[in-house]
C-alpha cells in the first residue's frame, strides 16, 4: 500500500461512522505515525482536505506533541526514559552503550534511515528501570547484557515483535493493599455492584453516599467528585461527557499504570456509574502515548463489560441508561495532565491550556458539561458505591478519609505501588520499602516538595 493508500484507510477505520472528524485528528496522526513511523506531507494534505482544515493547523498539532514526527525515524523508534529514578540506575551510561554500538547520535536518524536513538520524558516504569520505549512498547529493566542483545536485534533485522518476550514484562509490583486494593473488594465493583446502587434511582442518593464518605479528588487538587458529578448534572447542554484522565506524566509516577492493567473493570465501572449520575452517553479514557501496550487489554476488558451488559446499550436492562467508552491515545504531552489541556487534546487539537472560568462541568469538551477525574477517583468512586461510605470512611482521617496509593521508587529495596490510609507517616513508608540512610524524599512529581 501507498502512504496515501495507508492514511486513507487509517481515517476510514478510526471513525465509527465512517466519515472524518475533526476532533479525532489526533488518533489519525497517531495511527500514521505508528504505521509509517512519520507524519508524511501527502498524509498531512490529504488530512487537510478531508477534514477541511488548514494544513499549518495538523502541523502545529504534529510540532506540539513528542511522539509526532514529519521525518522518518525508521525501523526502530528508541526512547529512553530520562527520568531521575532512571538516571539514578544508570540510564545515561546505557544511552551513550547504546549510541556508540549502533554508531549514531541522539535524537538524529542513522545514515541507513533504520534506527533513531533518542530521550523522552518518564515512561511509568520507574519501580523497573531504566525503561525504553520501542515503536511504542515498553522494555524493562535494562542492563548491559540487555542493550547488547537489542542492538543485536536492530542490526540483524528483526522486528520488535519477535523480540524476546520478557524484554516487555511489566510487573504491578504491588507491595501494601488496603481499601482499593485488597482481595476483597476487588470483585465488589466488576459484577457490577456498584451501577445497581443506580437503578431505580436518579442518582441523588448515590452521589450522598460519595459525598459522605469524604472522597476527594485523587488527581492532585482534591476536589470533591460528588460536587463536581453535582455540578455536571445541573449544567444545561446538548450532551455530558465522562473524561478519565490516565495521563498520569509525573516523573516517578506508575500507580495509574497498575490500576489500568489489573484493576480496570473498576475504573470503567465508576466511569459509567457517573454517566448514570449526569445523564452522559459518552466517556473517553485518555491514555498517555507512553501507556499504549496497555490498549489492547483495555480494549478486551471494555469489550468483555458490553457483553455483560455493563456498558453500552440499556445498561443492566435499565431504558435510557446508554453508555460507551472509547480510548484516546496521547502522543507525548506533559500538558495534557492538566483537564483543560486534556481536554483541548480530545478535540483534535494541541494541548493547550485553557482560561478558566468556565469550567469543564459546564464547558468542557465540545463547549459541553464534561467532568474530568483521574483514574484512582474512578475506581474509588465505584467501590464507595458498591460498599457504602462508612466503608470508605471508617479509614485515614478526619479531613482525609481513605486510603492513597503511593508510587515509591529510587534508592529503596521494594519499590512498587503501596495503599496507606491517609495520615501515614513518611518514616513508615520509608521503612517499609527498605529506604535505608535517606537523603532526601521527592513528594508528588517535579512540582511538589522536597524533604
Amino acid at each position: 500500500m501507498t502512504d496515501d493508500e495507508i492514511t486513507k484507510a487509517i481515517i476510514a477505520s478510526a471513525s465509527a461512522s465512517g466519515e472524518a472528524e475533526r476532533p479525532r485528528l489526533l488518533q489519525y496522526l497517531c495511527q500514521i505515525q505508528q504505521r509509517l513511523s512519520f507524519i508524511p506531507a501527502q498524509a498531512i494534505s490529504l488530512l487537510a482536505e478531508t477534514l477541511e482544515i488548514p494544513e499549518s493547523d495538523i502541523r502545529g498539532v504534529i510540532g506540539f506533541y513528542t511522539f509526532l514526527h514529519e521525518q522518518p525515524r525508521g525501523d526502530y523508534d528508541i526512547l529512553l526514559s530520562d527520568s531521575i529514578t532512571d538516571h539514578m540506575l544508570g540510564a545515561r551510561r546505557l544511552l551513550q552503550q547504546l549510541c556508540d554500538s549502533l554508531r549514531l547520535e541522539p535524537g538524529v536518524p542513522r545514515a541507513d534511515g533504520r534506527v533513531t536513538v533518542d530521550t523522552t520524558s518518564c515512561t511509568g516504569i520507574c519501580d523497573q528501570g531504566p525503561a525504553m520505549l520501542v515503536n511504542g512498547r515498553v522494555v524493562s529493566r535494562l542492563t548491559d547484557s540487555r542493550i547488547k542483545q537489542i542492538c543485536e536485534l536492530v542490526e540483524t533485522g528483526i522486528e520488535v515483535a519477535r523480540w524476546p518476550a520478557e524484554f516487555f514484562q511489566v510487573d504491578d509490583n504491588i507491595r501494601r493493599r488496603d481499601l482499593l486494593l485488597s482481595d476483597v473488594t476487588t470483585t465488589a465493583s466488576p459484577d457490577g455492584s456498584g451501577l445497581r446502587a443506580l437503578l431505580g434511582s436518579d442518582g441523588d442518593a448515590v452521589l450522598e453516599v460519595i459525598e459522605e464518605s469524604g472522597l476527594r479528588g485523587r488527581g492532585g487538587a482534591g476536589f470533591r467528585p460528588a460536587l463536581k458529578w453535582r455540578f455536571c448534572k445541573q449544567a444545561e447542554g446538548e450532551q455530558h461527557f465522562v473524561v478519565c484522565n490516565a495521563d498520569e506524566g509525573e516523573p516517578g509516577t506508575f500507580k495509574d499504570r497498575v490500576l489500568l492493567n489489573s484493576y480496570a473493570d473498576s475504573v470503567f465501572e465508576g466511569m459509567t456509574l457517573c454517566a448514570g449520575i449526569i445523564g452522559a452517553r459518552q466517556g473517553f479514557l485518555y491514555l498517555r502515548g507512553e501507556y499504549r501496550y496497555l490498549l489492547e487489554s483495555l480494549e478486551r476488558v471494555l469489550q468483555q463489560r458490553r457483553d455483560q451488559g455493563l456498558l453500552g446499550q440499556r445498561i443492566l436492562g435499565k431504558e435510557d441508561f446508554d453508555f460507551d467508552i472509547e480510548i484516546h491515545l496521547g502522543a507525548g504531552a506533559y500538558i495534557c495532565g492538566e483537564e483543560s489541556s486534556l481536554i483541548e487534546s480530545l478535540e483534535g487539537k494541541r494541548g493547550i491550556p485553557r482560561k478558566r472560568p468556565p469550567f469543564p462541568v459546564t464547558n468542557g469538551y465540545l463547549d459541553q458539561p464534561t467532568v474530568v477525574n483521574n483514574v484512582e477517583t474512578f475506581m474509588a468512586a465505584a467501590k464507595i458505591a458498591a460498599l457504602g461510605s462508612d466503608w470508605f470512611r471508617g479509614a485515614g482521617t478526619e479531613e482525609s478519609s481513605g486510603t492513597k496509593l503511593l508510587s515509591i521508587s529510587g534508592d529503596c529495596a521494594l519499590p512498587g505501588i503501596y495503599e496507606y490510609p491517609f495520615g501515614v507517616t513518611i518514616k513508615q513508608i520509608l521503612e517499609d520499602c527498605g529506604a535505608v540512610d535517606t537523603q532526601a524524599v521527592q513528594i508528588a512529581g517535579a512540582a511538589g516538595t522536597t524533604l
